[in-house]
C-alpha cells in the first residue's frame, strides 16, 4: 500500500518529516490540554479504551526492542527471542491492522462530523495510516525472513535480528509522531462532545 498523495497536504506534513501539527489543528488543545485529560469529566471508557490501546502498541514495540537487544548483547538466547520476539510481533500487528481498521470506518467518521474544522486533521491521520502500513509490512517481511532464517542456523544469527532491529526502530519513530498527534486531534473532541455523541 503507497500513501496517497494530496494537494492539500504538503510534503512536510509527511510522517516522517512534520515536528507535530500544525497550530491551527490544535485548537481544542488550548481548552483540553493533555494534562487535564484523565481528570475531565467527560473522560470515559471509551477515551480510555482509545489511549490504553495506543498504550498497548507503545508497549509491544518497547517490548519487541528490548528483547531484540538482549539477543544481540548474548544475554537471551537466540532460540528463546525467536520464539518471544514472533508472539508479541504477530500480536502487535494482528491487533494495529484492527485498531486502524476501526478508526478509519468507524472513529474517524464521527469524530469528524462532530468537528468538521479538523477535516485537514483527518487527512494527515488517513495518510499517516498509509504510511505506517507501508512500514508494517517491511516490519513483517523483515521478521519472518529473519525468524526463518535463525531456523536454517546462519552462521551469524546476529545479521538477521540487526536487521530486525534497525526497521522496528523506524517503525517506532513513525508510530510515536502518528499516536501522539492522532491523540491531540482525536481526544479533545471526544472531552468537547462527550462519548455519546460519538454514536459508537
Amino acid at each position: 500500500m503507497t500513501a496517497p498523495q494530496s494537494p492539500n497536504l504538503p510534503p512536510e506534513l509527511a510522517l516522517d518529516q512534520r515536528p507535530g501539527l500544525p497550530e491551527d489543528l490544535r485548537f481544542l488543545l488550548g481548552d483540553y490540554p493533555r494534562l487535564i485529560w484523565g481528570d475531565h469529566p467527560n473522560f470515559g471508557p471509551t477515551t480510555r479504551f482509545y489511549l490504553d490501546r495506543h498504550a498497548m502498541f507503545r508497549e509491544a514495540m518497547t517490548v519487541m526492542t528490548r528483547l531484540t537487544d538482549e539477543a544481540l548483547d548474548g544475554a537471551k538466547p537466540v532460540g528463546r527471542w525467536s520464539n518471544e520476539f514472533g508472539r508479541i510481533a504477530g500480536f502487535f500487528l494482528q491487533q494495529l491492522h484492527g485498531h486502524h481498521q476501526i478508526e478509519d470506518m468507524h472513529y474517524f467518521p464521527a469524530l469528524l462530523k462532530l468537528q468538521p474544522r479538523l477535516q485537514r486533521g483527518f487527512d494527515i491521520l488517513d495518510r499517516d495510516h498509509h504510511a505506517i502500513h507501508d512500514a508494517l509490512d517491511r516490519f513483517q517481511a523483515g521478521a519472518v525472513g529473519a525468524l526463518n532464517a535463525l531456523q536454517a542456523g546462519p552462521s551469524d544469527p546476529k545479521r538477521p535480528m540487526a536487521e530486525v532491529l534497525e526497521e522496528l526502530r523506524r517503525m517506532d519513530r513513525l508510530m510515536d509522531r502518528h499516536l501522539f498527534d492522532e491523540e491531540e486531534i482525536v481526544i479533545p473532541i471526544m472531552l468537547d462532545a462527550g462519548e455519546d455523541s460519538l454514536g459508537l
